[in-house]
């Protein structure tokens, strides 16, 4: 079976092990890199006029690049995945990730979402939502 783009339909499992990948590796960027294709986009929700993580990147280096300063401001404890629903290429990934701000030491449990695209068995595209609200809050000192 081949997809409009004549690249071949990633295999069921390989794409459940690749959402495993990308959500485990997700706080280490690095060894994250090779599952991207050279030109994948990453978008997470938000305005970047306010908040730094927001917006698109256009390449694999932009996307690690934006994956090591989230990491550097949010320790990501644990990443929980909830449910995942593949469609030949793509998938909708429900999870919960549990972070603390480096600086306040403050933590909490996010609610996310994001689309993953792959093409061949690399990924071209995610989309991400989680709750940057909850995570500003994190940044906040109690008096």
């Amino acid at each position: 079976m081949e997809s409009d783009s004549h690249t071949p339909i990633i295999d069921r499992a390989e794409f459940a092990r690749l959402i495993g990948a990308l959500l485990e590796l997700r706080p280490r960027p690095r060894q994250l890199a090779a599952h991207f294709a050279a030109e994948a986009h990453w978008h997470m929700n938000g305005d970047p006029q306010t908040w730094a993580y927001a917006g698109a990147r256009r390449d694999r280096e932009a996307i690690v690049t934006y994956l090591e300063a989230f990491a550097v401001e949010f320790e990501q404890i644990e990443v929980r995945l909830q449910n995942t629903l593949i469609d030949g290429e793509q998938a909708c990934v429900q999870y919960e990730l549990q972070v603390r701000h480096r600086g306040t030491r403050r933590a909490a449990t996010i609610p996310c979402l994001c689309f993953v695209r792959v093409e061949g068995e690399s990924i071209v595209e995610v989309n991400e939502f989680l709750d940057s609200a909850t995570l500003f809050g994190l940044r906040e000192s109690r008096l």
